[in-house]
């Protein structure tokens, strides 16, 4: 089994378990990034992060990982509690044509997109010395132009696919909740084809979510183990793990990203890489098995 770990990569810091994404908070760029590459040293594990524009003069240069490109577009106020912070991304927004304010990229016309995507990925090589060749869309959201732009820019994989859900935002219903990377069709990106971009969907616990270290506190890190278990004993060839740099700035998250992957480093024939090296794999379909979840149950899931 190849594993892939895709850290977004913003501003913010972390209030009760909640990321709270200010950008003032450069911390969660600068020592999320270090924080999260102190854990995966451990186990030999490798990262890729999706930075944003914005933040890519705060990224440590000391970090050999690899880099791809996160974009989130608009520029939207958002609120908890006390807290304020904007969705959207200040180089962009200074930089680009962006006709009407949303933080949703599949709102924009192709040539916006294209534009948002040219821009930062031109940004991030000046920064890098390289151009990236994976794309994270902001809150999940493409749509079929999302694809030809990246396509357009030599973009060769995306990770924006949390499979089998649709909330206002973003469609991805069409795809199996474990779902292996493909390459879309140039009418339907939620259907295969033979477009030069390979879809690489995050992996989805049951009955439906990321897998993502974020979600802990909620479903315990049992339940993403548990995940695990079941893509594991079957053979699925991929587990793809996501989180915000953020986090890593928090103690909790940090203990808890460090025992998923320890757990995960016990297996046999564990292959960490970056996204860039996976490939497609032979068509299979898999089964939902909920063994697994059935010794990881908490009192908060049990309310739900």
């Amino acid at each position: 089994m190849d594993i892939i770990i895709v850290c977004h990569t913003e501003f913010g810091f972390v209030n009760d378990k909640k990321i709270i994404f200010d950008k003032r908070a450069i911390q969660g760029v600068k020592n999320g990034v270090l924080n999260l590459d102190k854990i995966t040293e451990k186990y030999g594990a490798k990262i890729t992060f999706a930075v944003c524009p914005e933040t890519a003069d705060y990224f440590p240069k000391e970090v050999g990982q690899e880099v791809g490109l996160h974009i989130h577009p608009g520029w939207i106020n958002c609120s908890h509690g006390r807290f304020n912070w904007f969705i959207g991304d200040a180089y962009l927004k200074d930089n680009c044509k962006q006709s009407i304010n949303s933080s949703i990229l599949k709102d924009f016309n192709f040539e916006e997109q294209l534009g948002m995507i040219k821009t930062g990925r031109d940004y991030l090589n000046r920064i890098f010395g390289y151009y990236p060749k994976t794309f994270v869309a902001g809150r999940w959201s493409l749509n079929n132009d999302t694809i030809k732009a990246l396509v357009e820019t030599g973009f060769t994989h995306d990770c924006s696919a949390t499979a089998h859900s649709k909330p206002a935002h973003h469609d991805w219903s069409k795809l199996p909740r474990i779902c292996t990377p493909y390459h879309p069709d140039e009418d339907d990106y939620q259907k295969k084809g033979d477009l030069p971009i390979l879809i690489t969907p995050i992996s989805q616990f049951f009955p439906g979510g990321n897998v993502n270290i974020e979600s802990a506190p909620f479903y315990g890190t049992k339940w993403l183990e548990a995940c695990f278990l079941e893509y594991y004993n079957q053979g699925v060839p991929l587990f793809h793990i996501c989180l915000h740099s953020p986090s890593m700035t928090d103690g909790y998250f940090i203990s808890a990203m460090d025992r998923l992957l320890s757990f995960i480093s016990k297996r046999r024939d564990i292959n960490f890489k970056f996204v860039s090296e996976i490939k497609e794999y032979p068509a299979k379909k898999y089964k939902t098995n909920i063994l697994p979840y059935l010794f990881a149950v908490n009192r908060k899931i049990l309310n739900i």
